[in-house]
This record gives structure tokens, C-alpha cells and sequence, in this order.
């Protein structure tokens, strides 16, 4: 089975930027069909997150996501991390550091709105 890691904060919620351990927010919408669509497609789905994972299960059962996700605050082996943190790291360290200099997160001041 392949395993794909999810970011809890900013790819499942609605997230905005920190406002402390116990503000989890609200679920992005689409969220759980989206995790339903992995799952279907035998996908092993870990959220990866540096909350504590008991408050992330507790959440998805709220929030009624489907069962067999994985929750995990250490790096898991995976596919793919989808991550609305990431930079794709293609082999050009040159890259890296002009993407760092104007990197934002879809939802964080300055960032570009996602077309729609």
C-alpha cells in the first residue's frame, strides 16, 4: 500500500496562522471527500503535524472525516507530502533560495489567490 502524508494545519483546515494548541479550526471544504477519494484509491493517508496527535484524532472524529487515517508528529515514508509548506526540491540549490526569498503560503499575507 502507498502511503501519502497530508499537513494538518492550512491543508484539511482552515487554517490562518497559529492562534494556540487548542484552535484546530474548522475543516477546509472538500476536505473529507478528499481524504475518502485517497482512501478508495488504497492510499495509506497519515496526516503529519507538530500538534499533539491525540488532539488531531479528536478532531477528524468531530468533524466525522473516515476512519483508517493515521495521525503521526514524525516524518513518515510516503509517496508524496502534500504540504502548504512545501518547495519541491528539483536539484537546483540556486532555486531553493530564490523560492525561499518570495515563498508564501496560499493562505498568509502576500500570498496569490489559487485560481478558481
Amino acid at each position: 500500500m502507498k502511503t501519502v502524508c497530508l499537513d494538518f494545519d492550512g491543508v484539511l483546515n482552515t487554517y490562518t496562522g497559529w492562534q494556540g494548541e487548542d484552535e484546530l479550526f474548522q475543516p477546509r471544504e472538500g476536505a473529507r471527500e478528499f481524504v475518502q477519494a485517497l482512501l478508495d484509491r488504497g492510499y495509506q493517508v497519515v496526516i503529519h503535524t507538530t500538534r499533539r496527535p491525540s488532539l488531531v484524532y479528536g478532531w477528524l472524529t468531530v468533524h466525522e472525516f473516515p476512519n483508517g487515517v493515521l495521525v503521526s508528529n514524525t516524518k513518515t515514508p510516503a509517496v508524496a507530502y502534500i504540504d502548504d509548506r512545501g518547495i519541491t526540491f528539483r536539484g537546483d540549490y540556486d532555486e531553493i533560495l530564490q523560492a525561499l526569498e518570495t515563498f508564501r503560503p496560499w493562505w498568509g499575507p502576500g500570498a496569490i489567490p489559487a485560481e478558481g
